[in-house]
């Protein structure tokens, strides 16, 4: 299923082609199938498992900040921390000091 292909793949450049070859459909219907099953589109969910992916890292590895990025599939820190704040509401430094606090 797709969802395994996403999670095996995190770290990659997950376009919509290379899920849609995953899936065997066109883009435009590996689109559309995807929004149905999952109730969001796959570049919002492929973002929101990145996240999450994220959160593991930062309690439970010493790892940069950059290098949880890069290991989630963020091109950049920077990329990283503006998607992190946008979903999380703090960045991921913050997050870390306050998962390490409690």
């Amino acid at each position: 299923m797709v969802v395994e292909y996403i999670d095996q793949h995190l770290d990659t450049d997950l376009t919509l082609a290379r899920m849609a070859a995953a899936a065997h459909l066109s883009a435009y219907h590996f689109a559309r199938r995807f929004k149905a099953a999952t109730g969001m589109p796959p570049h919002q969910y492929v973002v929101a498992r990145r996240i999450e992916r994220a959160q593991q890292l930062l309690r439970e590895s010493d790892l940069s900040l950059a290098d949880v990025a890069a290991s989630v599939g963020f091109s950049d820190q920077s990329q990283f921390t503006g998607h992190f704040k946008h979903v999380l509401g703090v960045t991921p430094r913050q997050f870390r000091t306050s998962a390490r606090i409690a």
